[in-house]
């Protein structure tokens, strides 16, 4: 399922098909409200008077104007929304483009000014002096005046897509709700049912790219309907060779044409691109990248970092609280079926602190910034969670030390880490 919808789900994500979509509906409700003008028009004329009363050249006027400005409107739009990915590209992070293109206001907006177009020339082409469509030249006046007030709203969205304040807080949005899926449920702390040892049976991709997405479902019933168990090798986002092998199998399957590996790989969305779709890792290195540019010496926005690293902190409260889910998928007999490699809470607070740690050194501001964030995620997190915060308030006191800074800047530091043990 998920191979016959891979380009479909990335043209879905631009500008092309979803305004596409909405400028090719739009235009095809001009067929029957022409149809309803021939029927009906001189009667709804003749009910409403002067109020839908038109003549040819009034209407003719309306309508081209309609559909020049509409025109124009569009290629502004678009103008807009390329001058906010230069901007977005020189001063935010290049990644955040996919995030621009699958902007809905961008999208909606795209296709209704194309869609106006559209329907008024139609309706201008069929417009003659002994036929005046009146209820089609109405609704092209309708729909002129919603595309002036979602021009207004797409102004006013394009405003705060250039705060980087804003881009910080989707993205964490989006990233706490993912951390948000996989936090563990109070009952998932019993012992989960253990897995086949053995995975003798390897699966190889047949294409080149990074994993985005699994289709856990689909891969529960096959496991299911030939009585194996399923280890995928990589988490989504990493990068696959052609021929890489991308599952084990606990025993060979039954079939031998090749038809439940196919079914595997057809459970895998491999694109050329990551996207943002369930993956945790690419939201974490989104907002890192944001922070690590602001801390580079070309741009030396230390305020940037910060609220960077104080939205991660926020998206990684209920994983530090509660601990991550495991991705073993069982059957009702307890027997693993799927087994799906993870982000665990390990590799999300080194994914964010390592680097950011790193890039701190000897910006005294961001590190205190860092400490405040590791203090506050050690009050709130779990035993084991507190295990793996302390070792990241010792390897940033260590950082700070290797920079030779003044003594009462040390003890400023060590001070804003009271979790740790003295002399740890």
């Amino acid at each position: 399922m998920f191979h016959s919808l891979r380009r479909h789900f990335i043209n879905i994500r631009g500008l092309i098909t979803v305004p596409g979509a909405i400028a090719l509906a739009i235009w095809a409700f001009s067929v029957p409200l022409l149809w309803l003008d021939h029927q009906y028009g001189p009667q709804v004329e003749t009910a409403f008077g002067s109020l839908l009363g038109l003549s040819y050249e009034t209407a003719a006027d309306v309508l081209s104007t309609i559909a020049t400005a509409a025109i124009t409107t569009l290629s502004l739009v678009y103008s807009l929304v390329l001058v906010v990915f230069t901007l977005a590209a020189g001063n935010i992070a290049p990644r955040l483009l996919k995030l621009f293109t699958s902007d809905r206001v961008n999208q909606v907006t795209a296709g209704l000014l194309g869609g106006t177009f559209l329907f008024a020339l139609t309706v201008l082409y069929r417009v003659r002096p002994d036929f005046v469509p009146v209820l089609s030249v109405a609704m092209a006046i309708m729909l002129a005046a919603l595309f002036v007030l979602q021009l207004i709203y797409f102004v006013h969205t394009v405003s705060r897509s250039v705060t980087i304040d804003e881009e910080i807080a989707s993205i964490s949005a989006q990233l706490e709700r993912r951390i948000l899926k996989m936090v563990r449920e109070d009952e998932e702390e019993a012992s989960n049912p253990r897995p086949p040892l053995d995975f003798p049976y390897r699966i190889a991709t047949r294409e080149s790219g990074y994993l985005n997405a699994v289709d856990e479902d689909a891969l529960y019933r096959l496991a299911c309907e030939h009585d194996l168990t399923v280890r995928l090798l990589s988490k989504q986002g990493e990068f696959i060779l052609e021929g890489q092998a991308v599952a084990k199998v606990s025993r060979r399957p039954d079939d031998q044409d090749g038809e439940f590996d196919r079914a595997i790989r057809d459970t895998l969305l491999i694109l050329p691109s990551r996207t943002t779709v369930g993956d945790i890792e690419y939201s974490i290195n989104l907002l890192l990248e944001i922070a690590l540019r602001a801390l580079s010496p070309g741009v030396n926005d230390t305020f940037t970092a910060i609220a960077s690293l104080d939205r991660m902190t926020a998206a990684f409260s209920a994983a530090v609280r509660h601990g991550l889910r495991t991705r073993d998928v069982s059957d009702e007999d307890a027997v693993v079926r799927v087994e799906i490699p993870g982000l665990s809470l390990d590799d999300m607070l080194n994914t964010a602190f390592h680097p950011l740690r790193q890039a701190a050194a000897g910006n005294m501001l961001m590190m205190q910034h860092i400490a405040d964030a590791l203090t506050r995620l050690h009050e709130i997190g779990n035993q084991r969670a507190q295990a793996l915060i302390s070792s990241h308030g010792t390897l940033l006191l260590a950082s700070c030390k290797a920079s030779g800074p003044l003594d009462e800047d040390y003890a400023f530091l060590e001070q804003r880490l009271p979790f740790l043990k003295p002399g740890e």
